[in-house]
């Protein structure tokens, strides 16, 4: 019988694909974010708490797409939170290379000349502030709890539905040469027992 596949180079690929999507979607929230999301909660904390919770959000995200092809490997929860701080940090980026003015313009030109400078930028802001990495550090986490729930059980699935193996055959007894073949189940009668009585037919 086959052994059940981990699942290892699916969740690799579906992890990079939904990094992409989580990333357009968070360019997007941040973007038009303002037109159904309360102007009090955007500017709470100069948008900490916003960025956070569009981060857990993105996270959640990424989970179910990884978790919806069953993966069995113990690496796709490390993968799945890569996945999902760099999400965010595209997500970021994307949106900051799209905005001209405060406004958005989504221009492909404009993405492609502004986002390795925006890209390479990011960086000192995260070596000079804590804030940004807690949205960070919140997804990536998100993502790996939640995909390591999914591997266990899909581990301890397919575990129990995997039949046990059969037991090695016991070795036959070894018999040396010439020597007679004897039940264990019928042991000879000792002779010369003081407790058995003798036969009273005999002299």
């Amino acid at each position: 019988m086959s052994q059940p596949r981990s699942g290892l180079l699916s969740g690799l690929i579906v992890g990079f694909v939904a990094t992409l999507v989580c990333a357009i979607a968070q360019a997007a929230v941040l973007l038009y974010g303002d037109r159904f999301i309360p102007a009090a909660f955007l500017t709470a904390s100069d948008g900490l708490w916003a960025m956070t919770t569009i981060a857990f959000a993105s996270a959640l995200l990424l989970s179910l797409l990884v978790c919806l092809f069953r993966p069995g490997s113990r690496l796709l929860p490390w993968w799945s939170g890569l996945c999902s701080a760099a999400a965010v940090a595209l997500g970021w980026t994307t949106a900051r290379a799209t905005t001209t003015g405060g406004r958005p313009d989504l221009s492909l030109e404009r993405l492609i000349t502004n986002f390795p400078a925006e890209l390479t930028g990011l960086w000192p802001s995260l070596k000079d502030s804590w804030e940004p990495w807690l949205p960070l550090v919140l997804a990536a986490l998100t993502a790996y709890f939640l995909v390591r729930v999914r591997v266990r059980r899909v581990r301890a699935r397919r575990a129990s539905l995997t039949p046990p193996e059969d037991p090695a055959p016991a070795e036959p007894e070894y018999r040396a040469p010439f020597e007679p073949l004897q039940s264990p189940s019928s042991p000879s009668r000792p002779t010369g027992d003081l407790f058995t009585p003798r036969d009273s037919g005999q002299a």
